[in-house]
């Protein structure tokens, strides 16, 4: 087990811990996450909080999707996509406590999408966002483009316009996240605190209203699993790994 569940006054912190891929995410990792989540809602007075050790969250796991790029048939990536790589986004959806994104370093493709589908989200002065998908020739898997839209419709236009990555100061500007001074963990924690002053039950109702009010329908998940099927099992996907993996076996690594 890689996660750390960790009580903090009103929170339980859920810290991604796979440092030899910063903290890069396939299958078993997603399983793993989104048990840890349904875990953490439900000891959470005030709000479960997800970092990361080092980096937030680099995105998917290049060579285990690579893998199914090549031994997986188009449908059974679809079902890996939904069911586990969604299974995650799923977990934090039904949270019964707020959910806060404390993002200190890398959060790229995927992992964006997970601070995205954080009810609130939190950047420290070291921490930084990207698109990613687009560069890889896939789109968001996991629901990246609907959860943009629930903070601002057009947001995913000037994510792909940049292409780069985007600081505390821009993701605040933007509305992505909160820029904060310090680590994004202690302010998710603060934040949690606030939160657990309330009546848990309150704290309910109004978290289910809320995402009642802006997530994204399954209907988008969907198909946004049966796009990103077809892409991985392409071959111009196998192309694009192959290179990557293989310029970072030359350097002596796994990842871009």
């Amino acid at each position: 087990m890689s996660i750390r569940i960790e009580e903090s006054a009103a929170a339980v912190v859920v810290t991604l811990s796979w440092p030899e891929t910063r903290n890069a995410i396939g299958p078993d990792e997603a399983d793993e996450l989104a048990g840890a989540v349904r875990d953490a809602g439900e000891r959470a007075r005030g709000a479960v909080v997800l970092t990361g050790e080092g980096v937030f969250c680099s995105g998917g796991h290049l060579p285990v999707i690579a893998e199914l790029s090549r031994t997986h048939t188009q449908e059974q990536i679809r079902e890996t996509v939904y069911g586990r790589f969604q299974g995650m986004i799923r977990a934090l959806r039904e949270c019964p406590v707020p959910t806060v994104a404390a993002v200190d370093g890398a959060a790229i493709g995927l992992g964006l999408d997970l601070a995205l589908a954080c009810d609130v989200r939190l950047v420290g002065e070291k921490g930084w966002v990207q698109q990613g998908w687009a560069r890889a020739g896939l789109v968001a898997g996991t629901g990246g483009v609907g959860l943009l839209g629930r903070i601002r419709p057009g947001l995913l236009w000037e994510l792909l316009s940049t292409g780069d990555r985007i600081g505390p100061g821009d993701c605040d500007r933007l509305g992505i996240a909160t820029a904060v001074e310090g680590t994004a963990r202690e302010a998710a924690v603060e934040r949690a605190n606030v939160f657990g002053a309330l009546p848990r039950d309150v704290l309910g109702h109004y978290v289910r209203l809320d995402r009642d009010a802006t997530w994204p329908p399954d209907a988008h998940f969907a198909e946004s699993a049966r796009i990103q099927s077809g892409l991985i099992a392409s071959d111009r996907f196998r192309e694009f790994a192959q290179r990557v993996l293989g310029g970072a076996a030359t350097r002596g690594g796994n990842r871009p």
